[in-house]
């Protein structure tokens, strides 16, 4: 048990707290609400808004299809994110120059703005997230992820 554990809590439903994919579900939790908090007071968006404006930011052009791809969210999710994105105007969307069924997205003078604001905040949150972290650490952390990510693609019960 972690010391978060109420000290009432029924012992065989305390073995949750071991669970990896608990520890994991919970890390992410608090990671998300750190994120989005400081993306939300900084600049006024979403994390998952932030994302997207991160791949867009980075790739200078690319399409939403691409954008699924790279950032493993759901379709629906992308699409009502980059929707959002365009409405505020943060986003800007052109037919692509061989096939008009396919937008090109790219990052408007104020996503460039947010971009820039933004990610050197998010760098320094994850520098301030290794700090305690060696670099060996970390290319373990980063070792482990992919193993424990390549499982997760097999469906074994």
């Amino acid at each position: 048990m972690n010391d978060e554990t109420p000290k009432d809590f029924n012992p065989q439903l305390a073995q949750l707290s071991n669970f990896l994919t608990y520890r994991i579900s919970r890390l992410h939790q608090k990671l998300n609400t750190q994120a989005s908090k400081i993306l939300s007071e900084s600049v006024g968006v979403t994390l998952n808004q932030w994302r997207m404006i991160a791949f867009i930011g980075g790739a200078g052009n690319v399409t939403a299809s691409k954008l699924v791809r790279y950032t493993a969210m759901d379709k629906g999710l992308v699409s009502r994110n980059v929707k959002s994105l365009i409405e505020s105007g943060l986003v800007a969307s052109s037919e692509h120059a061989k096939d008009n069924r396919v937008h090109v997205l790219s990052l408007s003078p104020e996503g460039q703005r947010v971009f820039d604001t933004a990610l050197p905040m998010m760098r320094r949150r994850q520098e301030n997230l290794r700090s305690d972290l060696s670099d060996d650490d970390v290319a373990n952390l980063r070792r482990m992820l992919d193993i424990l990510e390549i499982a997760a693609d097999d469906i074994v019960i």
